[in-house]
């Protein structure tokens, strides 16, 4: 993370309330006293500092996906550098498979920090578990933030190795996708497998 680029969140299945990273915080000072609690609305519930710019984005996700429990929007730069390029990132790696589930696409750019960026990124997404937002970063999603971050982190390993066997291949040769049925998550269904 770059000083206080991208943002986080758990949803409390119970309860429904939101932590979220607050915004404008350096990542490398925050403590958890600084983690604001929103509710389904974004009416600031505990903390100090001001929720995310991003709150609506998190909330509409979370208003969607009733099974997803954590979020993780991340400026990270190889998927950054695909989405800008409006390339979607086929699944050249197992990682690809068990983490994103499949191809790593990317939504054309709109707006930010609005529900409708978040309805937006889910129809491109999908049922799989990140989508590259053109122009802006990358959205994980798992059933916590764990594994949101995980999530994240092997899009963007993905995406990485894409971007660099991309610039050292021939003119014409492009990476080949992984053979993916034995790296599909549980989660995918039969037909998905293939």
């Amino acid at each position: 993370m770059t000083m206080t680029s991208g943002n986080f969140s758990g949803r409390d299945p119970a309860s429904g309330l939101v932590a979220i990273t607050p915004s404008g915080r350096p990542y490398a000072g925050l403590r958890v006293e600084d983690v604001v609690v929103v509710d389904r609305d974004g009416a600031l519930v505990e903390g100090r500092s001001r929720p995310s710019s991003e709150t609506a984005l998190h909330l509409g996700v979370y208003a969607a996906r009733a099974d997803l429990h954590g979020i993780a929007h991340v400026h990270s730069v190889y998927a950054n550098a695909a989405g800008t390029l409006g390339l979607s990132v086929p699944p050249i790696v197992g990682t690809l498979w068990k983490y994103v589930g499949g191809e790593l696409r990317t939504a054309p750019f709109r707006e930010s920090g609005t529900a409708e960026y978040a309805a937006h990124a889910l129809r491109v997404m999908g049922e799989q578990r990140a989508v590259i937002m053109a122009n802006h970063g990358l959205l994980a999603v798992g059933e916590t933030v764990e594994e949101a971050l995980e999530v994240a982190a092997y899009a963007e390993e993905g995406s990485r190795v894409y971007i660099l066997a991309r610039a050292l291949g021939e003119p014409g040769r492009h990476p080949k996708p992984s053979p993916g049925a034995m790296y599909a998550p549980a989660w995918w269904s039969d037909a998905e497998r293939g």
